[in-house]
């Protein structure tokens, strides 16, 4: 018959729990308790098969009812599974920690449920068989010392028909190194007899440098009495082969005396062993190959851009006919479209170099107090004409109390003059783009929404929202244009121009700033960008009156602003 003991204090889950372990078998046994108090007392003097327990209730909760069992003598082996409502980490933890053997959310499935009993209680039944056939062994190591060669080998025997079914190393030594017993798989392995090996001390009966590790480590445990779990050897079979062990020891107790051997139970993990050297060293590769790719970034964009800039300065001065007039008009058109078209190949190769210097961490922010309504209005009026050109209404919200912060200027209108345009190029005709900004208390939540600028919130950060009603993208899509070279995959986008850089580069540049981007998005109904940035890098409007401020980014007197040619070409 099998046991199963019930706990919970609430009546309806204790009929539930009841009828669904007596579901399992007719020969299954359910007594349910109210009070935890009560069950550990009725365990205490009659052990069960499996508990299963409620973790919340008064006095007790399913942790520390758990550690009472596991206190109890008897109590150490027998499965406890614990069953709550409540989905927080930090109780299965604790239940865990506390002993518990598995761990169920509310409401159960049936199935799961079943299963995992079946389980438990084979594993118990399993248990009780070792535990049997260990006393057994126990008992016979006690007896007359004339019989004790004659019981011990009688006891391997018993104990054979369990471990030499299993694919592990399996042995017993007793307190003076003597082999007790050899499974099967490890005589094999050692390419040993194992009857012969009983009664035999380590040394003779694997290699020195296997008997000298063990015979350490089974003094050890035999001191202690306390077991040792993952230890990793690695071991040599008698073909040559290296293959790799994990490796548990634990006391061998007889009753009411100190342990007298050690079991030790080896399994098998080279082929776990060369997955994760597989994977490292594929890691390894990735980023070496994506270095690699990196550093080809920086070197080709810095050699195109010598040659490229003096493409676009000839066919300016050709379309700009500075050394006369060109016999043909068609070649004054050509060299337009020669000029355009380097500029915008220009700023491929920028995005290029950016993303490669911050992959390499050398991109260096030049900071100065800035403006931000006004750079902010400069990069409305930069792509206003473009937007209204492509029947896209452009708008600018910021508030009218200035907003002044510390950063690199010309990097931070790289970042809105990239999302602005992705905003605009993504909107089809008729369609709206706002670019708004606005202050935040510092401890707002993100969907807050204040047009107020009180002295008080300076800690608080900035957001700049960049919203439009564009085609949009999956949470999928979103996720890839993300990445460098990622874009969003549909009809329209296949059609228009560009790499995937705008995107990741803004948002690499931001974090720079050491803020960050949130972007949501629905498919045909449009995508709102989210910049935020610190309250740290806020600054008082007095600040802005030094020397050294300047709005849109241009030289000062109080240091050198780098310039790669991005003001004219993004």
């Amino acid at each position: 018959m099998t046991l199963i003991v019930v706990v919970d204090d609430r009546s309806t889950n204790r009929e539930i729990l009841k009828k669904l372990a007596q579901s399992l078998d007719q020969a299954v046994e359910v007594l349910a308790f109210a009070d935890p108090e009560t069950a550990l007392a009725w365990t205490a003097q009659t052990p069960p098969d499996l508990i299963i327990t409620d973790y919340k209730m008064p006095g007790l909760n399913g942790a520390e009812f758990t550690a009472r069992v596991r206190a109890q003598p008897c109590g150490r082996d027998i499965p406890v599974m614990v069953v709550t409502a409540y989905e927080d980490r930090a109780y299965r933890y604790s239940a865990l920690e506390a002993g518990a053997t598995d761990f169920l959310l509310t409401p159960l499935d049936r199935m799961e449920f079943t299963a995992r009993v079946r389980n438990l209680l084979t594993l118990r039944r399993q248990q009780k068989l070792i535990e049997k056939r260990a006393k057994a062994l126990e008992l016979r190591l006690h007896q007359d010392t004339r019989l004790h060669e004659t019981k011990l080998q009688q006891s391997e025997e018993m104990f054979r028909l369990v471990i030499n079914t299993l694919s592990a190393m399996v042995n017993a030594v007793d307190h003076e190194g003597r082999c007790v017993f050899v499974n099967n798989y490890q005589a094999l392995f050692f390419d040993i007899d194992p009857d012969q090996a009983i009664g035999i001390p380590l040394e003779k009966v694997f290699d020195e440098h296997y008997a000298r590790d063990h015979r350490d480590l089974n003094a050890q445990v035999l001191s202690t009495g306390e077991p040792l779990t993952q230890l990793e050897e690695t071991l040599t079979d008698r073909e040559g082969c290296k293959r790799v062990f994990l490796t548990t020891k634990a006391p061998l107790h007889t009753a009411g005396a100190k342990a007298q051997n050690v079991v030790t139970v080896s399994t098998e993990i080279t082929e776990r062993k060369e997955s994760e050297r597989d994977l490292a060293q594929a890691k390894e590769a990735a980023e070496a190959a994506n270095l690699a790719k990196t550093q080809f970034l920086a070197n080709t964009s810095h050699e195109l851009r010598t040659p490229l800039n003096a493409v676009i300065g000839f066919a300016e001065v050709m379309h700009g006919e500075q050394l006369g007039p060109m016999a043909h008009e068609r070649y004054h058109q050509y060299a337009g479209d020669i000029a355009s078209s380097g500029r915008h190949l220009l700023q491929i190769i920028n995005e290029l170099l950016d993303i490669s210097r911050i992959e390499m961490n050398r991109l260096e922010l030049h900071e100065e107090v800035v403006s931000l309504n006004k750079l902010l209005s400069e990069t409305h009026r930069l792509l206003r004409n473009g937007a209204s050109e492509s029947g896209v209404d452009l708008q600018l919200d910021v508030p009218e109390e200035p907003l002044f912060m510390v950063l690199d200027p010309l990097r931070m209108r790289q970042v809105f003059v990239n999302l602005l345009s992705n905003a605009v190029k993504f909107t089809p005709s008729g369609g709206r783009v706002t670019l708004s900004a606005r202050l935040l208390p510092p401890a707002a939540g993100r969907d807050e929404r204040s047009n107020e600028t009180p002295a008080g919130w300076l800690n608080g950060g900035a957001r700049i929202t960049i919203r439009d009603s564009g085609i949009g993208m999956s949470a999928s899509e979103a996720k890839h244009a993300r990445t460098p070279f990622g874009r969003a995959e549909n009809a329209l986008n296949s059609r228009l121009p560009g790499i995937g850089l705008g995107l990741p580069l803004a948002i690499n540049l931001v974090e720079l700033h050491g803020g960050h981007c949130e972007i949501d998005s629905v498919p045909d109904e449009g995508t709102t960008v989210h910049v935020l940035l610190p309250g740290e890098r806020l600054s008082q409007p007095q600040d802005a009156q030094s020397p050294a401020f300047s709005s849109t980014g241009s030289p000062t007197p109080s240091g050198k602003q780098e310039s790669d040619g991005r003001a004219e070409t993004r």
